[in-house]
Order: C-alpha cells, then structure tokens, then sequence
C-alpha cells in the first residue's frame, strides 16, 4: 500500500475518534478528545498506537 492510501486510512481513523489532523509545516497537528500533537507521519498509524499512547478516552 502507498502512503497517500497509509494516510488517508490514519485520517478515517482519527475522524472516527474524534481527532482532528491538520498539516502543520512537514509534520501532522492531531487535535481533540484528550490529544494535542504533533507528529511526523501520518502513514501507518493504528488504533491500537492511538490507545497505547492514551490519546482516545476509554
């Protein structure tokens, strides 16, 4: 799978939870329900990363 598919299923993903994703320069601004970051990329992105890192509310 290429990248711009990676990112696009990462944003459905955070939609889904709540989490807005605005570019922010070369990186991602993930903001909403308990998250205020910034990362690198987008691609690869995963539920199970999002709870690892406590950033959807259980």
């Amino acid at each position: 799978m290429n990248i711009e598919k990676q990112r696009a299923l990462a944003e459905r993903l955070c939609a889904e939870s709540g989490i807005s994703v605005l570019p922010y320069g070369n990186a991602w601004w993930l903001l909403g329900r308990g998250i205020n970051r910034v990362v690198g990329e987008l691609a690869g992105l995963s539920h199970s990363d999002l709870q690892r890192h406590q950033l959807i509310e259980r």
